[in-house]
Order: C-alpha cells, then structure tokens, then sequence
C-alpha cells in the first residue's frame, strides 16, 4: 500500500501555494495556487488514493522563502516528478536549467531539446506543467515579448521582476 503524500500550503508574493510531495520519492508531483483539495483531485488515480496528510515540508518553505526574497535558484534543486511524453520531460528539464534572474526564449528552449522548430511544443509542455514554480515555466518568454502563461500574464511577469531584481 502506498503511504499518503505530504501536502501543504506556503504563503509567497503570489498568494497562498499548496505544494504536494510524494512521501516515497520526496519529488514534488503538485503545486498551484489553488486549495490542496483541488490540487489533489487533479492528481494521477494512483496518486491520489494513496490519500494526504497535512505536513509542511523544510526544503519547500526554505525554498519558497529564498524566492520571495528574490532568490529562486532553490527552486530548482527540489526535485519534481510528472507524467508526461519524453519530449515534455526533456523540455521540464532544461526549462529547470534556466538559472533563477534569467530567461530563455520557446525557441531557445526548443534549440536545446534539439527540436529547432518546436518552440510551440516548448508552449504545450509549459501549459501542462503541474509543478510551477519548481518546474520555473514563468522564465520561459516569447521572442515578441512575455508570453503566455496558465496563472496569467501579470503573475508571470511579477515572477519574473521578483527574480531579477
């Protein structure tokens, strides 16, 4: 039987985070910035049975602290764990590689994955990432500007100021 995952919620600039965490692996597999009920519901079916219990986690607060303060290289360091095709998990990966204060293009991600024309796949994993902002698809912008992204336009860019100032 699967031991319940550890969920919780911290406070950042961006408003309340829940944050859940896979007991076995200590990967993050959730966080929105929505309740940890919903978050829970939007979990894998295996996931999910195993049930939660309410427990904050030292390296996540530590982590979050670091980036309220404008530090989010920590935030890379946790690890994360989401389904997804090969290509979404190489892209999760060097979007985890965009150090915390910079940003790269859907293109320039794309060039590294070695997909020279995938920039809008590049766009589709980064809408699909369940693990924002460890998975830091907020430094990933348009060519033409800011780009898109699922908490909205101004949160991303207050994400990205956070970061670089």
């Amino acid at each position: 039987m699967r031991s319940p995952l550890l969920a919780s919620t911290y406070a950042t600039p961006f408003g309340d985070l829940s944050v859940i965490l896979d007991r076995e692996s200590g990967a993050i597999v959730r966080s929105s910035l929505r309740p940890i009920s919903e978050a829970v519901r939007s979990l894998e079916p295996a996931l999910a049975s195993a049930g939660w219990v309410d427990a904050p986690d030292a390296r996540v607060a530590a982590a979050l602290e670091a980036w309220a303060a404008g530090d989010g290289s920590l935030l890379t360091e946790l690890p994360v764990q989401q389904n997804g095709t090969q290509l979404q998990q190489e892209i999760w990966a060097a979007v985890r590689a965009i150090p915390s204060g910079e940003t790269a293009t859907y293109g320039e991600i794309a060039l590294d994955v070695g997909r020279p024309r995938g920039a809008r796949a590049v766009g589709a994993a980064c809408s699909r990432n369940l693990t924002t902002p460890f998975t830091p698809c907020h430094r990933v912008v348009a060519a033409s500007g800011l780009g898109g992204f699922g908490g909205g336009d101004d949160i991303k860019r207050r994400m990205i100021e956070l970061e670089t100032r």
